[in-house]
């Protein structure tokens, strides 16, 4: 059976919960020497994209289990394009609801967001060396686009066509 997971806009008054979300997400990554984010994960970055309605929290039983952005568009990572796609950013679940399957929804969620707004494609991005990320987006259907390189990384980026 599947639990009812709640999407909804994040609040304003919810940034410490976001925050708190993603920097644990960032904290086992680089136990894993992945680093994705930096951790404490930064706390503007975090309240820019909350303050523009881009952050969403996902809840099991009211509880916040997992939280993301979706954009519409992302010129830093994937230049000027044409308004025919969602960007995903920042997705992280608490560690104690990992492997639950919930990642997926919200890839779900927001490529039926994305889809509804008239949009083709659903984007993403990881770390070009987090190998594991990199396969779990492969198997969820998405194909790689390319590489953005910055100063001091480098991100796969990731695309698949809205089935919605």
């Amino acid at each position: 059976m599947t639990e009812a997971l709640e999407i909804r806009r994040a609040e304003p008054d919810e940034l410490d919960e976001v925050v708190s979300i993603l920097s644990e997400a960032a904290r086992w990554l680089l136990e894993r020497g992945i680093r994705q984010w930096p951790d404490p994960f930064p706390r503007d970055r975090a309240a820019a994209l909350l303050e523009r309605g881009s952050f969403y929290l996902a809840l099991l039983d009211g509880q916040p289990v997992a939280a993301f952005a979706l954009l519409w568009s992302d010129p830093a990572f994937w230049g000027e394009q044409p308004p025919n796609a969602g960007y995903v950013h920042a997705v992280a679940v608490r560690r104690a609801y990992a492997g639950r399957g919930i990642g997926e929804r919200l890839l779900e969620w927001a490529e039926g967001q994305t889809a509804a707004a008239g949009r083709d494609y659903l984007r993403l991005d990881c770390m070009s060396n987090n190998e594991v990320l990199r396969a779990y987006y492969e198997r969820l259907g998405f194909e790689q686009r390319g590489e953005a390189v910055f100063d001091d990384f480098t991100a796969t980026l990731f695309e698949r066509r809205c089935r919605a």
